[in-house]
């Protein structure tokens, strides 16, 4: 066998942390504890005074306004993690939003060790939500302020993922666009609403059977399908046991070198985790897409990663897919060509409803979970896949302690979606038909349904129903609309309020 480059990027530490009472501690503590897990991990003493970078993964509560902390934050999370594991790194960055960000920018720091750019990499990330709802609900005044001198790059937010059309025709929080994209899968299967339900619980009990096996979910035992089918509904879908769990202190992080600077700090071989293939990209915003229940750039995703590992999915062993909503593990599992009906493995964690959903970070998590696992089975490949926003931003890594050749300097790991298919957006269509629809519900009730569909130019809308249309609402649930003709009335701004065209 050829040598392995020097510039080889190699992942030599993993760490991951999890506190399932209320200890007061803020998300910079629990991404510091996990990063000394990481440190302790490659079995090297002495190794964060070699750190060169700290990426920190963006907290919830920096997100997005509505989501701030009321009892302060960091004004450099990196610098936070660096100063209590002793760390004096020569670049610190806080990043975008979205759950790729921890694939993401392992990709991108791969790239730079590969070049040189960089030596030894810690990628952190946390979320303390728990203890912030459990000191707001009782009362107690706590104080996570910090305030450093030292610089940072702050990436903030990123692009935008949601259009104000959208925001306006009530497609604003996740569950509501990932039900509407539920839906739209459920209608092209040909299954009922009760049918798809049933399905979806069906998956997630075979997750939740995993999370209880895991010491690093937040929330012990795990839920029969019947018992997540029995949670309070969110919409006409989803209940509450079926989405994302963000309530959680947990935190997770990696170290990511070159086998050059693995040897020279003395980190062992075994420790090693090479990276076969790695890529990512996105899609156009929701109501843009030709089909909003399927995710072609993270067909394209996988495809180009499995192509730089030189692997088919028959070569793959453990599987982490990002599980945020039901659909999230479809889509990926289609593309695949696995069974999503829970009789083949898609988590090594237990997803992010039972596991634990830490905000941007849940990635980290099963990278993690990943290096340890592969350690065990030094001759196997594992997949981790990842999205963001309202499955809009899509990357993936193939895995394996067997040595990779790939030269990371030039690999071409950015996929670009399909402009030509995307849909033009009309605000004042006069009619259409729907694409893909849901029903939300408030306070144990349904309340408003919100389409997606297409004018008679084949012009792409965003439409809600109007403030006490009961009629329209029962209508939307008492049979799979897809297909149905729509009339519009404007309303304020760019709100647009339909009813279903009876005479069609």
């Amino acid at each position: 066998m050829n040598p392995i480059d020097d510039r080889t990027p190699i992942l030599v530490g993993a760490g991951q942390c999890v506190e399932r009472g209320a200890n007061g501690e803020p998300p910079v503590a629990f991404a510091a504890r996990a990063a000394a897990a990481a440190i302790l991990d490659t079995g090297t003493q002495g190794l964060a005074a070699a750190i060169d970078t700290i990426a920190v993964i963006r907290f919830f509560s920096d997100s997005l306004p509505i989501w701030a902390c009321p009892f302060g934050r960091s004004d450099n999370p990196p610098q936070s993690v660096a100063q209590r594991i002793g760390a004096n790194p020569r670049q610190r960055i806080y990043t975008a939003i979205g759950g790729n960000e921890p694939q993401s920018r392992l990709i991108e720091f791969a790239r730079d060790i590969a070049r040189g750019e960089r030596e030894l990499v810690l990628l952190a990330g946390a979320e303390a939500i728990r203890n912030e709802r459990h000191a707001r609900r009782n009362g107690i005044e706590l104080d996570w302020n910090e305030s450093h001198n030292a610089p940072f790059e702050d990436r903030a937010a990123g692009h935008d993922l949601l259009a104000p059309h959208e925001i306006a025709n009530g497609l604003m929080l996740p569950v509501d666009c990932y039900s509407l994209i539920e839906q739209t899968r459920a209608s092209r299967a040909g299954r009922s609403v009760a049918a798809h339900r049933e399905h979806m619980a069906r998956l997630w009990a075979a997750f939740s059977a995993i999370a209880a096996g895991n010491p690093m979910a937040q929330f012990a035992g795990s839920l029969s399908a019947a018992e997540i089918l029995a949670a309070p509904p969110m919409t006409h879908l989803y209940t509450r046991r079926m989405v994302a769990q963000d309530g959680v202190n947990q935190g997770a992080a990696l170290l990511l070198t070159s086998v050059a600077k693995a040897r020279e700090l003395g980190i062992a071989r075994e420790r090693w985790v090479f990276l076969h293939g790695l890529a990512e990209g996105r899609e156009p915003l929701l109501s843009e897409r030709p089909d909003p229940g399927a995710s072609p750039v993270a067909g394209a995703v996988l495809a180009r990663a499995f192509a730089l590992a030189g692997l088919g999915i028959d070569a793959i062993g453990p599987i982490d897919v990002y599980s945020c909503f039901p659909c999230a593990v479809s889509v990926i599992a289609e593309h695949l060509g696995l069974p999503d009906d829970g009789s083949h493995a898609l988590t090594l964690t237990g997803g992010l409803p039972f596991f634990g959903g830490p905000g941007n970070n849940y990635t980290m998590h099963g990278i993690a979970e990943m290096v340890q696992r592969l350690r065990r089975a030094p001759q196997a490949f594992g997949l981790i896949t990842a999205n963001g926003g309202m499955l809009s931003k899509h990357a993936a890594g193939i895995y394996s302690c067997r040595e990779a050749t790939v030269d990371w300097r030039d690999a071409s790991t950015t996929v670009a979606g399909n402009d030509a298919g995307r849909r033009p957006i009309t605000t004042r269509p006069a009619a259409g038909r729907i694409v893909g629809w849901t029903v939300v519900w408030v306070d144990g009730e349904p309340a408003h349904g919100v389409i997606i569909a297409d004018d008679d130019h084949d012009r792409r809308f965003v439409a809600r129903t109007a403030p006490g249309d009961r009629g329209t609402v029962a209508a939307l649930l008492a049979a799979d609309r897809s297909g149905a003709r729509v009339r519009v009335h404007a309303a304020t701004g760019d709100t647009l309020h339909f009813t279903l065209d009876d005479d069609h």
